[in-house]
């Protein structure tokens, strides 16, 4: 798992090799130290996780502004941080 600022306001969460549930811990986490309308993109080679971490953090009031393919079952979910 790697964490870290991507440019201004911008941070990217990679959890390749990881499978639920501990992608959306980790998503959690992340967005906890963000600010609100901070952007947080999650790299993910889990297909499950596509699903179950943008269904966590709209629980969770956050905003999830898409989730795209970026690779031979890589995708990334983008999500602004709310509240």
């Amino acid at each position: 798992m790697k964490f870290f600022s991507k440019g201004k306001g911008v941070y990217v969460l990679d959890v390749t090799g990881y499978t639920c549930p501990y992608p959306v811990i980790y998503t959690r986490k992340a967005l906890s130290r963000l600010k609100p309308g901070e952007r947080l993109e999650v790299i993910t080679d889990n297909p499950p996780s596509c699903e179950n971490v943008p269904n966590a953090v709209r629980r969770d009031g956050h905003e999830v502004v898409g989730v795209e393919s970026v690779g031979r079952g890589v995708w990334r979910i983008l999500i602004v941080k709310r509240g």
